[in-house]
């Protein structure tokens, strides 16, 4: 098995990200997968977070009791 490697790259609208899928018996292409920013900073880096999620292999399951969350509903605390 190939070693799974991700870059992401910075756009003028968002990320994107790049790695080498098989199509064939040891030929490779290189994907290119935008995530746009729709104007929610928030929102672009859970959308980015998810995909980089997804790459790995952690996707939404309905059935499993702890899936992958990412929010951004907790406050920061002062740190001494």
């Amino acid at each position: 098995m190939r070693d799974r490697e991700l870059k992401i790259e910075g756009s003028d609208d968002g990320f994107v990200l790049i790695y080498q899928t098989e199509v064939r018996d040891g030929i490779w292409e290189t994907e290119y997968v935008p995530v746009e920013d729709l104007g929610d900073e928030q929102d672009l880096f859970r959308r980015l977070l998810d995909r980089v999620a997804e790459y790995f292999g952690m996707e939404y399951n309905k059935w499993n009791p702890s899936n992958l969350n990412i929010t951004f509903d907790k406050r920061g605390h002062k740190v001494e």
